[in-house]
């Protein structure tokens, strides 16, 4: 039985933009999210190439570089969940791809911009906007500092519905959020039928879930993901353990703190800085044993004595 992969893989993604004869597709993509003010004609992928261990690597991220006819670079990124420190980490992306253009000797004003591009499997900002962009812009009359910083995030779970304004604004980013999100064939023949590369997305897309061993590396990756988010789960709900077993234990201790304050006060009268210092140092073994004494001793001195 015939079982499409899903264009929302890192690795399927990659793979169904980089094979033989898919400069048309990687185009339409990456002008439907840039919207350049002049036509890409031509892209050159960097890094063709997959890590070949990266199914079991869960450290292992799966961008496309591309370098467009002008110089600029771009760097893509399908992201099916959620990651700790992700916005950090989309900045790293962006500084390494444009530092990674000067060489000894260059000078600056060499620099090409840089664009990165982040394709979502889930929500990360608040807004319920389809297709964010990001630059470096004065706060006040909102002047760019440069040109040189791009970052877009489109999150695939905010499509617009069909009619929206989001919609017809984005209409060739929405078609490509449809065509990653496909459910069925009809979805598919649909987009194929309004645009001809969406044709050739989906008989790529076709040919590689025809493959053994796409099929294999597909399946070990996905395994890769599944095992990350269940470290992820893991990690979290043991730090809540520990974090609940620590204010149980903080608890506690301060409630004993309260008790010894109000028995001493009650039999002493008011406490000096000194004691109150000694009260807040002790663990709660400590507390409980002065807890005792509170009773017997004859002075607020006996009870702390080491030995009474």
């Amino acid at each position: 039985m015939f079982t499409r992969l899903s264009p929302k893989l890192d690795i399927v993604f990659k793979l169904l933009f980089t094979g033989p004869g898919t400069e048309e597709m990687l185009i339409s993509l990456l002008s439907a999210v840039i919207r350049p003010l002049v036509a890409i004609r031509s892209v050159l992928v960097l890094n063709p190439e997959t890590p070949k261990e990266l199914s079991t690597d869960r450290a292992v991220f799966l961008d496309l570089r591309v370098q467009l006819a002008d110089g600029r670079q771009v760097d893509v990124e399908m992201q099916s969940q959620s990651r700790p420190g992700i916005r950090k980490r989309m900045l790293y992306h962006w500084a390494r791809l444009y530092a990674g253009q000067l060489a000894r000797g260059m000078d600056y004003a060499a620099l090409q911009p840089c664009i990165c591009i982040f394709l979502l499997d889930y929500r990360e900002l608040r807004s319920d906007r389809f297709h964010s962009t990001f630059r470096v812009l004065e706060v006040h009359d909102h002047e760019p500092l440069a040109d040189q910083f791009e970052v877009h995030l489109v999150e695939l779970p905010k499509l617009p519905k069909p009619g929206s304004v989001e919609w017809i604004q984005e209409r060739k980013l929405a078609d490509w959020g449809r065509f990653f999100s496909a459910q069925d064939d009809r979805e598919l023949e649909e987009l194929a039928m309004s645009d001809p590369v969406f044709g050739k997305a989906k008989g790529e897309l076709d040919r590689l879930s025809g493959d053994p061993l796409v099929q294999y590396i597909a399946r070990e990756r996905e395994y890769g993901h599944m095992m990350e988010q269940m470290h992820r789960i893991e990690a979290r709900n043991e730090g809540l353990a520990e974090g609940e077993a620590r204010g149980r234990a903080e608890g506690k201790l301060e409630t004993e703190r309260s008790v010894l304050v109000r028995l001493l006060e009650h039999r002493f009268g008011p406490l000096d800085e000194g004691f109150r210092t000694r009260i807040d140092q002790a663990d709660t073994e400590r507390l409980s044993e002065w807890v005792l004494r509170v009773v017997s001793s004859e002075s607020i001195e006996a009870v702390f004595d080491e030995e009474p």
